[in-house]
């Protein structure tokens, strides 16, 4: 499935949320079966990725994980992806609760 770079924003409201997994970096490793990256999934950040944000979009279905760093986490109006990050859903059902 090709990500849709554009029009993503923090879904507010998760710092709460727990998994199975017990982090949601952990979550996103998890799923994806790949390393941790080094650094943020947002364009333009080179700050090093510390958590999994949740991140939603208007034509992508479903809460999303993604590698970020706090200050991104933070960020309150859109923003764009970098170029091939992997989405894990946020769903536990589909993923760590299956």
């Amino acid at each position: 499935m090709g990500v849709t770079p554009d029009g993503w924003k923090n879904k507010g409201g998760t710092g709460k949320r727990s998994c199975n997994c017990g982090s949601w970096k952990q979550h996103w490793i998890n799923a994806s079966g790949k390393s941790w990256p080094s650094k943020c999934s947002i364009k333009d950040c080179s700050n090093d990725a510390t958590l999994g944000a949740h991140i939603i979009n208007s034509s992508v279905s479903g809460e999303q994980i993604v590698p970020a760093c706090d200050s991104c986490n933070k960020l309150s109006g859109e923003f764009s992806l970098k170029v091939g990050i992997t989405l894990i859903s946020a769903n536990k059902q589909n993923t760590c609760e299956k």
